[in-house]
C-alpha cells in the first residue's frame, strides 16, 4: 500500500491510497463515519425555555453543536455537563445565544466553534394598565454530553465530509480520499483511528480463526 497526502488543513486532509481494493476504500470510509468515537449531547434537562422554539427544537440543536474530544484522555463511560443560562436584553429588541455561551465542566470538552447561533431572545415591549412593561425571554437548562459512535446516531458522527474517487492517468489504481472534520476531532486523528478500529477487527477475526 501507498499513501500520498495531497492536501492538508486542520480541518480537511485529502490523500491518495494505492494498491488497495475499492472494499477496503469502503471499509475504511464507514469506520470514519460510524465507528470513530466523539462527544456530543445526549440528554437536555431544560429548567426554563421561554424563547420562541419548542424544547425538543432547542435540544435538537444543542445536539448537533459539535463538541472538542480528546480519544486519548476520555473512556466511554465518561459524562460532561454543559449548562446554558440566557435572558433577552432588558430593552425592547433581542439577542442571539451562541454556543460560547456553554459552560463545560471540563474544559477540554467544549464547543469546537463559538459563533454557533442556538437561540434568539426576544424582548418586547407591552403596555398593561397605562404601564410600560418589557417581557423577556429567557432559556435555562443543563445538557449531558457523551461519547458515542456514529452507528448509533448522526450527531456522533465526526466528519462532515468522508469521501472517495478513482482516479484515472498516471494513478489508475489509486483512490483519492477527502476528509473533513465538524470541528470536534483533529481530521487527522478520525483517519488514524479509523484505520486503527479496521485493524483491531481483523485481528480479532484472526484470533477467533
Amino acid at each position: 500500500m501507498k499513501v500520498e497526502i495531497k492536501e492538508r488543513g486542520k480541518k480537511e486532509v485529502k490523500f491518495v491510497i494505492e494498491g488497495v481494493k475499492v472494499r477496503f476504500a469502503n471499509a475504511l470510509r464507514r469506520a470514519m463515519i460510524t465507528e470513530v468515537p466523539k462527544f456530543a449531547i445526549d440528554e437536555v434537562n431544560i429548567h426554563e425555555n421561554t424563547s420562541l422554539l419548542y424544547d425538543e427544537q432547542l435540544a435538537f440543536r444543542l445536539a448537533l453543536i459539535p463538541l472538542k474530544t480528546d480519544l486519548r484522555a476520555c473512556s466511554a463511560d465518561d459524562m460532561v455537563t454543559l449548562t446554558l443560562e440566557a435572558i433577552s436584553p432588558e430593552r425592547a429588541g433581542y439577542t442571539v445565544v451562541y454556543s460560547k455561551e456553554l459552560i463545560s465542566s471540563d474544559p477540554e470538552v467544549e464547543a469546537a466553534f463559538e459563533d454557533i447561533p442556538v437561540v434568539k431572545l426576544v424582548s418586547t415591549e407591552r403596555e398593561i394598565r397605562g404601564i410600560r412593561t418589557v417581557a423577556r425571554q429567557r432559556v435555562s437548562l443543563d445538557a449531558i454530553a457523551r461519547q458515542g459512535r456514529g452507528k448509533k446516531h448522526a450527531k456522533w458522527q465526526p466528519v462532515t465530509v468522508c469521501s472517495y474517487e478513482e482516479l484515472s492517468g498516471e494513478d489508475k489504481n489509486g483512490l483519492l480520499f477527502s476528509v473533513e472534520s465538524d470541528g470536534a476531532l483533529p481530521v487527522d486523528d478520525i483517519v488514524v483511528e479509523a484505520a486503527r478500529i479496521m485493524r483491531e477487527k481483523c485481528e480479532s477475526v484472526v484470533d477467533g480463526l
